[in-house]
């Protein structure tokens, strides 16, 4: 009994130095510590993930390949989710400047909706110069939905498809808030067509300081309509309102060993629509629907021990949505929904984060963060019932991850927290996987001084070196 025990404890041990990582290149760095559960966190250190948000970063970064493997947040078998799989590759070319591209199922890297489906193109384009540094990103995603029979003849067409795409009132009888995004019951949320395009600047200034901006602009299309023998029907469209983003950071050096990162971002995500053609008397319905989500925040940056990084910060983020009718819900049922409001605010919002080096090849990191969170819920329908409710409440998120490195090859993991107090099904019989998300990068050069001039300043902790990894 012993010996087995002895040998189960051993491939344990064997499997979690397997699933390490030292890459900083990976949503399985920033989500093992801690930077991945929070919207933003992330900007305040430097790492791969973040040439999406400031798309400007990607001059900084080494040539390489990205794989994002698949999450699984509940720890279980089964549910293993691979929507969010992606394979990115970044490359320098001397005088053309930075390239990376993604190829991905579903939007991973981005400010707006999680409905972003069947993306085709997400494309940086990047290059330095003595003071500055420009980039450009477009991301493009699209799918649609015909269906013609002779027995009427009845025609559909459904731009951005989702559940009951031969339905241009996606709603049915019920008029739902916040369908678009959020969905109806088991449905999920309804497929959006879209584009972006982000232009991102750096300024550099002495001792490698530097400050990064970035503004999105993106546009949806929810086009929807029928035709029964000829003659249209009801048909859905967006109201062709432009949604943006604007995210600003600063990378501050103190001295060889410690970086601040004071951030701001202000996001305004518009979904507002028209349904037409409801029937004869009875007028259009016109939706205000709109997400914005802002915050501001400091982190500090430190090396301590040498290779080990410390991250402590403060933030304060603040999400809202908004749903308003502009209709009088002719011919439509009483009690539905003629206003509503949901506002979540998160401050202030402590974080916490510690990368260390166990060997030369494997990195153990360890993240959490703790907020003061409120919420707010008003609710007015077209018989006047209105509603008001609000929480209030402490929230604490924790995360391990870890990460190995055999030469050009980095391979990260973020951990089950249960699986070191369980010991996997081996020790108690407990199926849970040993990771929730993992995540793999090759870099197929460690010298990007071949493609990329390295400024001669301190690097700031935490950052890639040239020829490392990214956010």
């Amino acid at each position: 009994m012993f010996q087995r025990k002895l040998i189960a404890v051993a491939c344990v041990v064997a499997l979690l130095v397997l699933m390490a990582g030292v890459s900083e290149a990976s949503l399985s760095r920033v989500e093992g510590m801690g930077l991945g559960s929070v919207p933003y966190l992330s900007q305040f250190t430097d790492d791969y993930v973040n040439i999406y948000p400031y798309p400007s970063s990607v001059v900084r970064q080494n040539n390489l390949v990205l794989a994002e493997l698949g999450n699984n947040p509940g720890g279980d078998v089964d549910p293993v989710s691979f929507n969010d799989q992606s394979l990115t590759l970044i490359k320098n070319f001397p005088s053309f400047g930075a390239l990376a591209f993604q190829m991905k199922q579903t939007s991973l890297n981005t400010s707006f909706p999680s409905n972003l489906t069947h993306s085709q193109w997400d494309v940086i384009w990047g290059k330095g110069f003595s003071k500055m540094d420009l980039a450009l990103r477009f991301d493009v995603t699209n799918s649609s939905f015909e269906f013609d029979d002779n027995a009427g003849p009845t025609h559909y067409e459904a731009h951005g498809s989702g559940f009951a795409p031969d339905d241009p009132y996606p709603f049915g009888l019920a008029f739902a808030e916040n369908a678009i995004r959020d969905g109806l019951d088991f449905r999920g949320p309804i497929e959006l067509n879209t584009w972006g395009v982000t232009p991102g600047i750096t300024l550099h200034m002495s001792n490698d300081n530097r400050v990064e901006g970035a503004v999105t602009f993106r546009n949806y299309s929810l086009d929807r309509n029928r035709t029964d023998a000829g003659v249209a029907g009801e048909s859905w469209t967006d109201n062709g309102n432009l949604s943006y983003a604007v995210l600003i950071r600063g990378v501050m050096n103190q001295g060889d060993r410690a970086t601040w990162y004071p951030a701001f971002w202000y996001v305004n995500d518009d979904l507002s629509y028209t349904v037409s053609n409801l029937g004869v008397g009875i007028e259009d319905r016109k939706v205000d629907e709109t997400y914005k989500n802002y915050g501001v925040g400091l982190s500090h940056n430190m090396r301590v021990n040498d290779n080990n990084l410390l991250i402590f910060g403060v933030a304060g983020w603040m999400s809202q949505a908004k749903f308003e009718r502009q209709d009088q819900n002719d011919g439509a049922v009483n009690g539905d929904v003629r206003n509503t409001e949901f506002k979540t605010t998160m401050a202030p919002l402590f974080f916490a984060s510690l990368e260390t080096e166990a060997t030369s090849w494997l990195k153990i990191r360890m993240g959490a963060t703790q907020s003061m969170t409120s919420t707010k819920d008003e609710e007015t329908d077209f018989d006047a019932f209105a509603s008001t409710t609000k929480e209030k409440f402490s929230d604490f998120d924790f995360n391990l991850g870890a990460g190995v490195r055999w030469n050009n090859l980095d391979f990260d993991v973020t951990l089950n927290q249960a699986f070191p107090l369980s010991g996997g099904w081996i020790l108690s019989g407990d199926p849970a996987t040993p990771a929730t998300r993992a995540s793999a990068t090759y870099h197929f050069s460690r010298r990007a001084e071949a493609a990329v001039p390295l400024r001669k300043a301190a690097r700031p902790p935490g950052e890639i070196p040239p020829g490392g990894p990214f956010l």
